[in-house]
């Protein structure tokens, strides 16, 4: 049994087939709360995890979703899935997202796509769009309900499904379709989302940790200057070295959440793929895995080595001809500060240079998963 549990949130309008949807998919009767007053259920809706296959389940859904209810449903939502994805373990971050569409209805409204699905996939969310009730619908309707979300939504993935096998006025009988496909695009939209949000995250992580470097080096600058103070190379040194250390310390940090949470990751699609598969993708994701560890603090370290090329610059050189100058002290604050500015800038600048490199490998990552999910599918 994997260790992880898969966290998969359940969208759509009142009527849509969510219920249905998750009893055909994992054979579970989940009671999703399309019967909950909306003031009585606001916010994510946790389902207690069950097993599937190798697999646990998380199923998370809203309160049902209603035309006069638009912009508080979304803004419930959003403040919810926001809250979500700021949890520090990404194993308790939302995973997939399922938009049921009756497919039957051949359209999307206004508000659904203005206040619902356009901000969903603002936010970065990949977004499945499951079109139910498929085996109700003419030819027509279904090209039509094809047609409305390939125009409105290009890009994301349409799946026809039939939850529920029934017999028909006209006596022809339903049969249920759309698992495996759907159980495919989990696989794939796992990773998309979780690498998206982590990419957010870690940026915001880099922008607190050169802030936080900053200030705990004007803080010892601060303690340890003064208007009668000699500004010696002993100090000099020292200054250097606590900036130094406050930087490599904190740009580490970064770093090392970057490279736990990629190889989380990994291990999480490995897991997941095999469990609703029973396909083994670690082979495929070898390279990758490779990369990440290949990581292993090259900038952090690079930099250290090197930090006079950062630090050390002919303005601030100039301030120290002799072991007992003395120099006013906003003088020196304000080359330091012109220093730390160019140290925060360019790390922030070798971590979008990592991210180039991730993206370019993930890329390659998501194309082979999709071709061997797709082969496995075909057999």
């Amino acid at each position: 049994m994997s260790s992880f549990s898969t966290n998969i949130l359940i969208l759509g309008k009142i009527g849509a087939g969510k219920a249905s949807l998750v009893n055909y998919l994992y054979s579970q009767e989940i009671a999703v709360s399309r019967s909950l007053r909306p003031a009585a259920a606001k916010g994510l809706h946790y389902h207690k995890p069950f097993a599937y296959k190798d697999i646990n389940i998380v199923i998370w859904d809203t309160w049902g979703l209603e035309a006069d209810k638009a912009q508080e449903w979304w803004t419930d939502l959003r403040d919810s899935l926001v809250q979500q994805s700021g949890n520090p373990d990404i194993r308790d971050w939302i995973h997939t997202v399922i938009y049921c569409f009756d497919a039957k209805r051949s359209r999307l409204d206004e508000y659904e796509k203005e206040h619902i699905l356009k901000p969903l996939a603002d936010m970065g969310y990949r977004i499945i769009f499951a079109l139910t009730k498929w085996g109700l619908c003419s030819p027509d309707e279904k090209e039509a309900a094809r047609q409305v979300i390939f125009r409105e939504f290009p890009g994301f993935s349409r799946i026809s499904v039939e939850s529920v096998s029934q017999k028909l006025r006209n006596g022809t009988v339903t049969e249920q379709q759309g698992r495996d496909s759907i159980f495919r695009e989990i696989c794939l939209n796992l990773r998309e989302n979780l690498t998206y949000h982590l990419r957010k995250q870690i940026r915001a992580d880099m922008a607190a940790a050169v802030a936080q470097a900053e200030d705990a080096s004007r803080t010892y600058f601060n303690e340890n200057t003064g208007i009668f103070k000699a500004y010696s190379e002993e100090l000099h040194e020292s200054i250097q070295n606590v900036v130094r250390q406050n930087y490599r310390e904190k740009i580490g940090a970064v770093y090392e959440r970057l490279r736990s949470n990629l190889t989380l990751i990994d291990m999480m699609c490995v897991e997941v793929i095999r469990g609703y598969t029973g396909i083994d993708v670690s082979e495929t994701l070898k390279n990758f895995y490779l990369l990440v560890e290949s990581m292993n603090d090259i900038k952090v370290s690079l930099w250290d080595n090197d930090f006079d090329d950062y630090f050390v610059s002919s303005a601030m050189n100039t301030l120290f001809f002799g072991i007992y100058r003395f120099v006013q002290s906003n003088t020196y604050q304000k080359n330091l500060d012109n220093q730390l500015s160019e140290i925060s800038a360019k790390l922030t600048q070798d971590l979008e240079s990592i991210a180039d490199t991730l993206d370019h490998a993930e890329n390659k990552v998501a194309e082979d998963l999709s071709r061997l999910l797709a082969a496995g599918n075909a057999v």
